[in-house]
């Protein structure tokens, strides 16, 4: 597998190789806009980092949901202590 990222004004990186190019331009596939870099998630689909953190958020929300309706469990990210 390989991860390709676009950084705007900066170039691309493929399979670890850099290529400089100021007139790189990141979009994300998922929330239609230029971002400042985007990674390919896909066929011709890419990514923001904003956008990869929110459904990565809801993966532990809606496991952490639907696990807890089967028995107690401890919430997926750890325990407050005070």
């Amino acid at each position: 597998m390989s991860i390709d990222v676009q950084v705007t004004a900066g170039g691309t990186v493929k399979n670890g190789a850099a290529s400089v190019d100021p007139t790189t331009v990141a979009r994300c596939s998922l929330c239609s806009k230029d971002v400042e870099a985007s990674v390919g998630i896909g066929a011709d689909r890419t990514a923001c980092a904003p956008c990869l953190r929110d459904r990565l958020d809801a993966l532990s929300v809606a496991r952490f949901r639907l696990h807890s309706e089967s028995g107690p469990r401890s919430i997926p990210w750890g325990k407050v202590t005070g």
